[in-house]
């Protein structure tokens, strides 16, 4: 079977997100992409077929997080809007084992989590 991949943009900032390091600390605050990143890491690393990759800007700066979900010969997408949380992971994970089963990368809406619906920024058709 072939491989899925995630790709999270680990540059994706929160408004919330502070801006710059505080100057009494060296080490650099990580940003909600690289948080949601460590998490889709750690929470899909024994999914068969499933690797997690990161990429420096999806450009989709007005929805972060976001997150590109892709696979040989299926349709891609490109999901936005996502908080760096557990629950945004586990969403990512159910709508995964969807497409992952699917044939072409399309999930029926009825198999969509609650957490994915509104989140769409594009749809990508398989190369």
């Amino acid at each position: 079977m072939s491989e899925i991949v995630l790709l999270v943009c680990e540059t994706c900032r929160h408004p919330e997100d502070p801006a710059t390091t505080p100057a009494d600390d060296a080490t650099p605050l990580p940003r909600s992409g690289e948080k949601l990143l460590a998490m889709a890491r750690d929470h899909l690393a024994d999914v068969p077929g499933v690797r997690v990759d990161s990429m420096r800007c999806l450009m989709a700066c007005r929805r972060p997080c976001a997150v590109h979900l892709r696979g040989p010969g299926r349709m891609a997408y490109v999901l936005g809007d996502f908080p760096a949380e557990d629950s945004s992971v586990a969403t990512l994970a159910e709508y995964i084992r969807h497409y992952h089963a699917s044939s072409d990368g399309v999930v029926p809406f009825k198999d969509w989590p609650q957490g994915v619906k509104g989140r769409f920024i594009a749809r990508i058709p398989p190369v």
